[in-house]
């Protein structure tokens, strides 16, 4: 009978701990999830966000150029 019992208290307290570590990885990969690790990399195809367009200007640049800078005085 004390064999029976000291088997059955194992179980049980197996059961609980495995719940308990379930319940922890949930948790974790919650906050994994939620965290955002790093900006995404310029120059990789599909994983930015869209920009919107930019309309060529007076000067006659070109869409793809950087903005023109004036020096400083």
């Amino acid at each position: 009978m004390n064999a029976f019992l000291t088997a059955a208290a194992l179980v049980v307290l197996i059961a609980a701990a495995a719940y308990v570590i379930h319940r922890l990885n949930l948790q974790h990969a919650d906050r994994i999830a939620a965290y955002r690790y790093s900006a995404p990399r310029p120059g990789r195809r599909g994983h930015r966000a869209p920009q919107p367009h930019r309309a060529p200007s007076a000067t006659g640049d070109h869409p793809g150029a950087p903005p023109a800078t004036r020096p400083r005085p």
